[in-house]
């Protein structure tokens, strides 16, 4: 298929064409998405190296996956998901908390906040976030922020299939965001070590 068709398809046909191992279909994607997905990485690590290194894992990952990939909702959210997953990972990893902290304080201020919320504040602010989760949702969540398993190791624990937990760990953390508000998250992100 040229170029010229294949920017006329929709993400999903895409996405089949990709199973198919059609590098045309998979070059558009690269090329629309990008972007995107970096600038979304960007916006929370603001460390420009990580990002790009996310956005091309995830896309790469997107074509070495082809076979198997399985797109529930769309080839959007699904890839907007992978890139948030791998941010997360290296937020838990430490890897850009020096950068972050003058992020956090940017976006305090912006906010409207007068000081920065203290650890004991921001652990008790959690603590009521993960509360109000679905109960399957809060056992996973803590599974994997508290006693740190593997989505593997809750999966077999639970007798539930990877994907559902990770679905679930996506669903914790976007009503957490919800609920606690995006610089509230990125201050549980950068203090809470026992959580993230």
């Amino acid at each position: 298929m040229s170029s010229p068709e294949v920017q006329l398809l929709s993400d999903d046909r895409l996405a089949a064409l990709i199973r198919e191992n059609d590098l045309v279909a998979f070059e558009h994607i690269y090329n629309k998405y990008w972007s995107k997905l970096y600038l979304s990485a960007y916006n929370i690590l603001r460390d420009r190296q990580v990002s790009e290194d996310i956005t091309q894992e995830v896309l790469v990952n997107l074509w070495m996956k082809r076979a198997n990939l399985q797109v529930t909702t769309s080839l959007n959210a699904y890839l907007y998901t992978a890139v948030r997953y791998q941010v997360f990972n290296v937020l838990r990893s430490g890897k850009v908390k020096a950068d972050l902290f003058s992020r956090l304080e940017e976006l305090f201020s912006n906010n409207g906040g007068e000081e920065i919320l203290s650890e004991k504040e921001i652990n008790r602010l959690l603590e009521q976030g993960v509360a109000e989760l679905p109960e399957k949702c809060r056992q996973i969540f803590l599974m994997s922020r508290k006693e740190h398993l593997s989505t593997k190791e809750i999966a077999e624990r639970l007798g539930i299939s990877p994907k559902t937990v990770e679905n679930q760990l996506t669903i914790a953390l976007n009503r957490l965001r919800k609920t606690l508000g995006d610089f509230v998250c990125m201050a549980l992100i950068m203090f809470c070590g026992r959580w993230f």
